[in-house]
């Protein structure tokens, strides 16, 4: 399953190319990496896919119809790229910021050194078991979060990645037809909390946004989504993540929701209290910057042949649109917008006038040369 720069010399490489492009909307520039005819896709938008240097990004290249592929390491300043992994399914890892890959294949998660090579078991779950990404890692890289179904079950832990102890924090039982529970998110800075979903139709899930405490073991709906008094679920939300400090869980209210202002919420890290920080789009999924500064979202757009990445200053509340390009509805194809480590850039997936999958890389040092 899991073969190294080593085991490819020799073999020919399939060169990855860099494309130039201008928005038509907002002529912003943008670096498009990809292959023509085949499928390219970076990780889901909460597991980091850059590493961190900010200049090399982990893609996954040649997609099947499976979500299978090969990863690939690109240097997004002078196109060199390295195959590191094949027959691996997308959205199976994530990058820790000091270089190593984490992914999964069954119920064993592995280590992957992005520099070195080598990689190691980290732990195996008990046979029977499937793991499910995205996977999560805290600040320091020491503890994942993850989650897994066993049976019937749908498990929220952690894994410690040094000895490979794997904790079962939570297993919420929720009842057909939405039995899911997923997203298994620990908090970066406080990782002793770990977000989890109530997973299925949001239309239907009123009860989304879980947080638990692993000191106490109490777990607690962060966000309680609104009723009326006829009892119709009128909040519709969904597509969590943590920002880097740890304060804060950033969500989409999905536009499609009865009850407005609908657009990019946060709620404190324990529910204590929670915000509208933009409605002027129709978001779908939204990350915060590493630094704190800003949030970067993708949006709904009517037929859904397209979508807008925003650009949302947290300081002022004032958005931005960067471009607007075509996209695929399906897994891996949301754009899932993403920072760069040191959040000066962004990366986001679209489709090119062939349909096919590329990963379109945004330098923010155009806002300020522009602004």
């Amino acid at each position: 399953m899991r073969k190294s720069v080593q085991s490819y010399r020799g073999e020919e490489e399939r060169s990855m190319l860099i494309r130039k492009l201008k928005d038509p909307l907002t002529n912003m520039e943008i670096q498009a990496v990809g292959n023509p005819g085949v499928d390219t896709g970076q990780n889901y938008f909460t597991a980091q896919t850059w590493l961190a240097d900010s200049r090399h990004i982990l893609l996954c290249t040649d997609i099947d119809e499976n979500k299978m592929g090969r990863y690939v390491r690109f240097d997004t300043e002078t196109g060199a790229m390295e195959t590191l992994l094949e027959d691996l399914s997308w959205g199976c890892g994530i990058i820790s910021a000091n270089d190593l890959f984490y992914y999964y294949v069954g119920s064993t998660i592995y280590e992957y050194n992005l520099h070195t090579q080598l990689c190691r078991t980290v732990c195996s779950l008990e046979p029977g078991t499937q793991l499910y990404g995205p996977l999560s890692i805290n600040n320091d890289g020491r503890v994942l979060g993850v989650y897994w179904n066993r049976g019937d079950d749908w498990v929220i832990g952690t894994v410690q990645v040094d000895t490979g102890a794997v904790t079962e924090v939570a297993a919420p039982g929720f009842q057909e037809p939405y039995p899911i529970a997923n997203h298994s998110m620990i908090n970066p800075q406080y990782d002793h909390l770990v977000f989890f979903a109530h997973e299925g139709n949001t239309e239907h899930i009123a009860d989304r946004i879980y947080v638990a405490d692993t000191t106490t073991s109490e777990i607690r709906n962060v966000f309680p989504q609104q009723r009326l008094d006829t009892g119709e679920h009128v909040e519709y939300v969904g597509h969590e993540m943590w920002a880097a400090d740890g304060e804060h869980l950033y969500f989409v209210k999905y536009p499609q929701s009865p009850l407005k202002p609908t657009g990019v919420y946060r709620v404190e890290k324990w529910g204590k209290e929670w915000e509208l920080i933009n409605g002027d789009y129709r978001y779908w999924h939204v990350a915060p910057s590493p630094d704190g500064r800003f949030a970067v979202a993708d949006t709904f757009e009517e037929g859904m042949q397209v979508s807008k990445i925003v650009l949302i200053d947290l300081e002022t509340r004032v958005s931005k649109l960067l471009c607007e390009q075509p996209l695929w509805r399906d897994h891996p194809g949301h754009p899932h917008p993403m920072f760069s480590p040191d959040s000066k850039k962004l990366s986001f997936t679209f489709a090119d006038e062939d349909h096919h999958l590329w990963i379109g890389v945004i330098d923010l040092d155009q806002i300020s040369e522009e602004d």
